[in-house]
């Protein structure tokens, strides 16, 4: 019996046609994940930037 690492994800990929009726929802709901982790991505970035630098830091706008 062998553990597995538990940083290693399993993902599952589901094609859905334009014409199923549930498209549009799950094509919102991907929009908004996508947006969301640009965003949290963003603010990451911004964080470890100003932590990095010489400068005083400023508030994020």
């Amino acid at each position: 019996m062998t553990k597995e690492n538990p940083s290693n994800y399993k993902t599952l990929q589901i094609w859905i046609k334009k014409g199923h009726r549930m498209y549009s929802y799950f094509q919102e709901c991907c929009h908004n994940a996508k947006n969301m982790y640009n965003t949290t991505n963003f603010y990451i970035r911004q964080v470890y930037t100003g932590l990095t630098q010489e400068k005083e830091l400023q508030p994020l706008q």
